[in-house]
């Protein structure tokens, strides 16, 4: 976002003190869970991000390092470097494609029946219950993050042994 220039002087731009304080609070306790909501959707958004792109990188560090199949094939931290982060990109898209039957599922189950949807609502409001989502929703998002973060890393760190190790 590009800051607009004002003709203001810096003591006039500054907000009053009490206004301050009001920046930094939250309206409710739901304007709060919400602002937390949306920092770990952006969050977990930029792991699936920097996580492909750290895949690529790698890929294509040990193709540039190692010239060639053959190349790769021949270093055994190549070939696990490609294989960790491989493994990565296939769980990303196994693990998006149950993640996505998953939740139309649950789509399913709340158009099934609208008065059990609000029923299960009422039943857990205010409870540590992953609803509207599942435990199976709730844990796959979680391997599929700890999968996105750590497997690039093994993968540059296995590339980084290949070069000082071959």
């Amino acid at each position: 976002m590009e800051r607009q220039s004002t003709s203001e002087t810096p003591s006039s731009a500054a907000p009053p003190a009490g206004d301050l304080k009001e920046m930094l609070t939250y309206e409710s306790p739901g304007a709060a869970l919400r602002a937390v909501r949306e920092e770990f959707h952006y969050w977990s958004g930029r792991i699936t991000d920097h996580s492909f792109q750290l895949s690529l990188a790698v890929i294509a560090a040990n193709w540039a390092v190692f010239s060639s199949v053959e190349g790769i094939l021949k270093n055994d931290w190549a070939r696990w470097s490609i294989l960790s982060v491989l493994l990565c990109l296939a769980i990303n898209l196994v693990g998006a494609r149950r993640m996505s039957e998953l939740h139309r599922t649950r789509f399913a189950y709340a158009e099934a029946d609208q008065e059990r949807w609000r029923k299960d609502f009422e039943l857990t409001k205010g409870k540590v219950n992953p609803w509207p989502f599942t435990l199976e929703i709730e844990r796959l998002g979680a391997f599929m993050r700890e999968c996105k973060t750590w497997l690039p890393i093994i993968g540059g760190v296995l590339f980084v042994c290949g070069l000082l190790f071959a």
